[in-house]
């Protein structure tokens, strides 16, 4: 079943948490928003306090927002030839929009790149390459202090940029995070926790790791949390609230709660029917889940269904 339509059948009224009900002259909500383009290929969301959202194209190297309560998006950071971007996180308080990006055209030097867009305008105001010889900028995360983190898939690591640094460093290295097999996707979605946790999903083998922040800043060592039933390809993964945290299991198109208990968590299936989710974001109206469709860009046969989109799913509110 197509996502539109399964989603026609689930009530959407619900928000990340409890709220009263809309007065009767509340402005409707969309349960959609849609990306501009037959190229656009989106593959990562963010979004602001006020529900704008933001997300970034693989087709295009766009990045494109849209307005809270509209349908249709507007171009924030024009595309450019040759240049993806993927995971995407919004830092208000240094009116920033941190964004990971693969430059082919600088091949075979780095081709990884964080880069931090001007809220305010779009405008490029920082660009920090990847350490790794061999990397792929994933997700992006952001600490209460403004610690940027981000997740590299084929380094197979964590790295920080300190508030004020002028590079990126590596913050959580482990064996843990190395490849099942060669050439597959590592570390992906990264999720901050708003107090000193983070928590990273490994897409080849569906693990879920909690990393300490320690009073220096340094990285903890990873912990293994197992969740059940498994997590299936986990692309991202954001918090939601106190001890649940909202994951896109990319290939089989799953949006999914995962509640975390003692050393381990427990997984609820919200919404499926998806073509390649990758990435979600978090409102007061719900979960953001955007739909990629990225293996048609890659070579899949076939095209995509446009326009692209982002659903919005109900997340349950948290019991007392």
């Amino acid at each position: 079943m197509r996502v539109s339509s399964w989603l026609s059948v689930v009530t959407l009224a619900a928000t990340v948490s409890a709220c009263e009900p809309f007065p009767d002259d509340a402005p409707s909500i969309p349960t959609e928003v849609q990306w501009p383009g037959e190229a656009f290929f989106p593959e990562g969301i963010a979004a602001s306090k006020d529900g704008t959202l933001y997300a970034g194209s693989l087709g295009t190297g766009a990045i494109a927002r849209v307005k809270p309560g509209s349908l249709g998006a507007e171009v924030f950071v024009p595309g450019r030839a040759s240049f993806g971007v993927y995971g995407l996180e919004v830092d208000e308080a240094h009116d920033t929009l941190w964004a990971c990006t693969y430059d082919d055209l600088l091949l075979p030097a780095q081709a990884s790149y964080l880069n931090g867009y001007a809220l305010s305008t779009g405008a490029l105001k920082a660009s920090h390459a990847m350490p790794s010889q061999v990397s792929f900028c994933n997700d992006v995360a952001v600490d209460a202090a403004g610690n940027v983190y981000v997740t590299d898939s084929f380094g197979n690591a964590v790295f920080r940029l300190a508030v004020g640094g002028t590079a990126l460093d590596t913050w959580s290295s482990d064996a843990a995070y190395e490849p099942s097999e060669p050439g597959l996707i590592t570390l992906n979605g990264i999720a901050y926790d708003g107090a000193n946790r983070l928590y990273v999903v490994k897409s080849d083998t569906g693990a879920l790791f909690s990393i300490d922040i320690q009073p220096d800043g340094s990285a903890a060592a990873p912990v293994n949390i197992p969740v059940t039933p498994a997590l299936e390809t986990p692309d991202g993964v954001e918090w939601v609230d106190s001890g649940r945290l909202f994951v896109v299991e990319n290939t089989v198109g799953r949006a999914s709660l995962v509640t975390l208990g003692e050393g381990a968590g427990a997984k609820e299936v919200l919404a499926n029917g998806f073509v390649e989710p990758t990435a979600a974001a978090i409102t007061k109206d719900g979960a953001w889940v955007l739909e990629s469709q990225m293996g048609f860009f890659f070579g899949t046969p076939g095209t995509p269904a446009l326009p692209f989109r982002a659903y919005r799913v109900a997340v349950p509110p948290l019991l007392p």
